[in-house]
């Protein structure tokens, strides 16, 4: 009886008993990190990017292990063919948990593929939202392949982790599958895709170094692509997004005491004046600047009236430019549905609202010069 009792027992706790027999070892995965679409020939065009992981593990000398990156290309009629046709090619299952980018060709997103591709990110069970998006008109193969010009893991590239780069220079905001799902999803109903180029700006032992530049956008609806915005036009914009940190502005352009400031610390308001069904705007702007360089002896008061007029020709210049082309850049559609829903409703148009010639009303900034890097405002050699 009691050898019944415990061979009972033993029957029992094995049954009950949980394990990790079923899962997958890491050793036997490959992990994608950034993905790429492509339209070509009627069919889409997937391009995988692929790391060893094995890249992230320090040495004992505390750096990383540089690691090797591949890139895989399949094809189909659908983006879920595509990508099923790439799984025949791969030596390993496929973990998409670590994918942190996607990039679209300039005729992927001409013919919709934002869609398809957003709809496939948010919808996978091991995709996460912390995906940034891009745009490019450079060969997706060579985007993809290229690394950090330092020997870091590409885990840590400008294209995977790029808040960083962000925070010391705020010209393009990243954009990542949440933030893009949410301005989608509001009044103005558009998002601006940081644009990628290939460059070679950057030098090692022997040769240059391909590296990325990030200057244009490329602005898409839910169902239209407007086109890429250059950089000289979308300036203005950065000076009412909540996240900007600091960037350069450059003062007295066209004389020969032309400088760099560098403005921070940047508080904003933008306040919806409404008189009968007439809409106006009023920007109000507070922030800091730093002179880098002076050429010659300039009073304080002339350095803050010249950054005031730099910044209000850059709003001006990306409210017009972003009219003529139907896009709203600085959501200002967004701000009267929040602050006037009422007022919004009566003069909305297909969730917008219209973009006239003076609908910015004012644009009011104080700056506060906050320091020189030295005492005096004059050149170190006069």
């Amino acid at each position: 009886m009691k050898k019944s009792v415990k061979y009972l027992s033993i029957i029992l706790c094995t049954l009950i008993l949980s394990g990790c027999w079923d899962t997958t070892e890491p050793e036997r995965l490959v992990y994608a990190t950034g993905m790429g679409i492509d339209y070509k020939d009627g069919e889409i065009v997937v391009f995988l990017q692929i790391m060893n992981m094995s890249g992230l593990a320090k040495t004992e000398g505390g750096s990383s292990i540089p690691n090797r990156v591949d890139v895989g290309r399949a094809a189909g009629k659908t983006l879920d063919e595509a990508i099923f046709n790439l799984y025949h090619t791969s030596d390993r299952r496929i973990y998409w948990g670590h994918l942190s980018f996607i990039i679209f060709s300039e005729k992927a997103l001409k013919n919709d593929l934002l869609r398809p591709a957003t709809d496939f990110l948010d919808r996978y069970r091991e995709t996460r939202y912390r995906i940034f998006y891009y745009a490019t008109k450079e060969p997706l193969k060579e985007a993809m392949k290229i690394g950090p010009i330092e020997s870091v893991s590409m885990a840590f590239s400008r294209l995977s982790d790029p808040e960083g780069n962000f925070k010391q220079s705020s010209l393009i905001q990243p954009l990542d599958l949440r933030e893009l799902i949410i301005r989608l999803d509001e009044p103005s109903h558009v998002a601006a895709l940081p644009v990628i180029k290939i460059t070679k700006q950057w030098f090692g032992e022997k040769e240059s170094r391909k590296n990325i530049l990030i200057q244009d956008v490329a602005v898409v609806s839910k169902k239209k692509y407007y086109g890429i915005f250059p950089k000289d036009k979308i300036g203005g914009t950065r000076l009412i997004f909540k996240d900007f940190t600091r960037d350069n502005i450059d003062l007295f352009k066209g004389t020969d005491k032309v400088i760099t400031a560098v403005v921070y610390d940047k508080k904003e308001k933008v306040i919806p004046i409404v008189r009968g069904d007439e809409v106006k705007f009023k920007i109000k702007l507070r922030l800091k600047a730093n002179i880098e360089l002076v050429k010659q002896p300039t009073k304080m008061k002339d350095f803050e009236k010249e950054i005031k007029k730099v910044l209000k020709n850059e709003i001006k210049t990306s409210y017009k430019y972003g009219a003529s082309k139907g896009v709203d850049v600085f959501h200002l559609s967004e701000i009267l549905y929040r602050e006037d829903n009422k007022t919004w409703k009566k003069i909305e148009k297909d969730g917008r609202i219209p973009l006239t010639k003076d609908l910015i009303d004012s644009i009011d900034i104080n700056v506060t010069l906050q320091n020189s890097g030295k005492d005096k405002l004059t050149p170190v050699f006069e």
